[in-house]
Order: C-alpha cells, then structure tokens, then sequence
C-alpha cells in the first residue's frame, strides 16, 4: 500500500501523513512510516523509536474510526505507546474518545484551518507487549531510518554535484 492509498478517495490522510512526516521530523524523531509489520499481519502507519519511550505507534485515519480501533489494538500487542491520528472533528463520536480512554491510547488531531498537530490525549504505557516482537520491530525501524537518511543524503550529494 502507497502512502494515503485506500481511503475511499479521501486525500485528506495523504496530508495528514505528509504534515506528520514533517513534524516528526523537525522533532528530530528517528521513525518509518508504511512499515509492514508481518507478526501481527498490519502495516503501521508511523513507527517512532524515541529514547526512553520505546516504541510508539501512530495510526492515521480519515474515516473508519472502528477499523482504527483494531489497528490501535494489534499493534498495542508490540509497542510501547500507540496514538490514533485523526482530523480536527467537531463532532468526533464520544465511544472512539471513550475507547481510546479505556485502551490508554493517545489522540493526536490535524488541523486544516492552521496546518497544525496537537496531542489531546496523552498515551499510557501498553502492558502486556510481546518483548521480542518490540526488540525485532525496534531494529527494524531503526536499520530502516538509518538506511532512508543514508539515500536522503547520497541524493542530495548527487543533487548539489548535478547543480555544480
């Protein structure tokens, strides 16, 4: 699955993805996003390796807050902290704030009007993980990163040597 694929031709998480890609970013947090993760048969949207914190999981939806609510819960199974990312609703359902309460899942939303991210629920620690899914997943998030800056860093080389 490409980036912002398989919304019912909403591009909205494609912006989403694109606006948290930046922010995580500018944070100087080393993650992967479209990350397969084969032991629990899904594909996380962002996987953030943050010092301290482990392994943070953040899933981006426009629509379809259920089928997030079974994201949120099979990756919960590895990571250490797990985030739902939706836009800004004014009328966001109260059973998704609810089950996210309950989960001790986190809420980060995206604001169209000013381009903004902002986390409205803090995550709690999920208990329970699979240490050795979270060690495996955690090496390959952090080969992944390294090898994405590697290319992101050949390419600008080979760009400024064809400007030069």
């Amino acid at each position: 699955m490409k980036i912002g694929h398989l919304t019912n031709g909403i591009s909205c998480e494609y912006r989403m993805q694109e606006k948290m890609r930046e922010w995580l970013s500018d944070k100087g947090y080393p993650f992967v996003y479209e990350f397969n993760v084969g032991q629990v048969g899904r594909i996380a949207d962002f996987l953030v390796k943050k010092q301290g914190n482990g392994l943070i999981n953040i899933e981006a939806k426009c629509n379809n807050l259920r089928c997030m609510m079974d994201q949120l819960k099979d990756h919960s199974k590895y990571c250490n902290y797990c985030f739902a990312f939706i836009p800004d609703y004014a009328m966001t359902p109260e059973w998704f704030k609810d089950e996210l309460a309950e989960s001790g899942f986190g809420l980060i939303i995206f604001n169209y009007e000013n381009d903004t991210i902002t986390e409205v629920f803090e995550a709690h620690v999920n208990k329970d993980i699979n240490k050795q899914i979270n060690r495996d997943i955690g090496q390959m998030v952090t080969l992944s990163y390294k090898k994405r800056i590697n290319a992101d860093l050949n390419n600008h080389k080979q760009l400024k040597i064809e400007m030069d």
